[in-house]
């Protein structure tokens, strides 16, 4: 189970410097890499002292697993919230996809950050990753016991399947096409990948 283990700021100062230096390592991350980026340009953008950064992270691979973990939980918790109450498996795959598309146009950075812990830590990579497609399986699972899922698909498979359309749709909305991203093509996007799953890819 993946879990944020960076004890939060109690104090609204507190707080408000904890994310200064989240913004800055965000930021640095993503123009430079992590292994580019040192704790003196992080705080040095966050306009604060080497010893404030010591205060909330104990190093710069700390601060990179709450950045990582952080991503996580708020990709997951946004798309539970938005298809908590969609009736079909297609309903939810829809809203999911649309929910993580305008989450990454948010934060395109959230891409390169969590892409280069496959160099960064290894582990972290393959945790995140696993840990998504285990409770996605779950929900297939459910969905083939409803009748929506063909039974002879492997769920695990099909999860990992559909994270991949969604990290590549993903991609392709938000650093390959981007002088042409508007909401009416997000929802061209959307419908023909929804299109897809539902009839396939046959003429």
């Amino acid at each position: 189970m993946l879990e944020v283990s960076t004890s939060m700021p109690k104090t609204k100062k507190g707080l408000h410097t904890f994310n200064k230096i989240c913004m800055s390592a965000e930021k640095l991350f993503h123009e430079k890499t992590y292994h580019a980026a040192t704790i003196n340009d992080i705080v040095n953008d966050a306009n604060l002292g080497v010893g404030t950064f010591y205060i909330y992270f104990d190093s710069k691979r700390s601060l990179y697993r709450h950045l990582v973990l952080s991503y996580y939980h708020d990709i997951r918790k946004s798309i539970a919230e938005k298809t908590k109450d969609c009736k079909t498996r297609l309903e939810c795959e829809k809203i999911g996809l649309r929910t993580f598309l305008d989450y990454v146009i948010k934060k395109p950075h959230a891409y390169t950050i969590i892409w280069q812990s496959l160099l960064v830590d290894r582990e972290l990579f393959v945790d995140y990753y696993t840990s998504f497609a285990e409770r996605y399986k779950k929900q297939l699972d459910e969905s083939i016991e409803k009748g929506e899922v063909n039974p002879e698909i492997d769920t695990i498979a099909l999860a990992y399947a559909l994270m991949g359309i969604s990290n590549f749709v993903g991609l392709e909305t938000i650093f390959f096409h981007t002088d042409v991203l508007d909401e009416k093509r997000i929802d061209q996007i959307v419908d023909s990948v929804i299109i897809m799953l539902e009839k396939g890819i046959g003429n």
